[in-house]
């Protein structure tokens, strides 16, 4: 009953996103709408409490519902879900390098890495990797922040 409740849960607040994400305003042509990123997020969190829903529903049909939970990971992608959108929104102001050095190491321990070694190495190795990547190889441009952007900063 317990996945029942918490995809109900999930697939309202899914659903709350969804609508959220749209009301981020259209793309000029050429560029890549800023809402792509938590309406993703978005629908992807909707398919999950979907099966998390659908699970709990055959759990409790065939009579196999554990009272004591089986630790599903709703806390993880509710995390995960909020770092997210967290990410996206944090371009505007900061641009993608800082934000991508904070949540590297973030992600990094969510998912369980636990080297130290790594994940200071992710702050750095990351924002690099991408921007290679992203702005270099496939010639996307680089959202630039309006408050603070470490690029302007390594550009001199």
């Amino acid at each position: 009953m317990r996945d029942v409740v918490e995809g109900i849960v999930l697939a309202l607040f899914s659903l709350v996103a969804i609508w959220g994400a749209w009301q981020v305003p259209a793309a000029s042509p050429g560029d890549t709408w800023a809402g792509i990123v938590p309406f993703a997020a978005s629908v992807a969190l909707l398919a999950l409490s979907g099966l998390l829903l659908l699970g709990g529903l055959r759990a409790t049909q065939t009579g196999h519902d554990v009272a004591e939970g089986g630790g599903t990971g709703t806390l993880d992608i509710l995390i995960l879900f909020a770092v997210a959108l967290i990410y996206q929104q944090s371009f505007r102001w900061f641009g993608y390098v800082l934000p991508t050095a904070i949540v590297a190491p973030v992600v990094l321990y969510i998912f369980g890495v636990r080297n130290w070694i790594g994940m200071a190495a992710s702050v750095v190795v990351c924002p690099l990797i991408f921007h290679i990547i992203f702005f270099e190889l496939l010639g996307v441009f680089p959202p630039y922040g309006e408050v603070f952007d470490l690029l302007d900063w390594f550009r001199g």
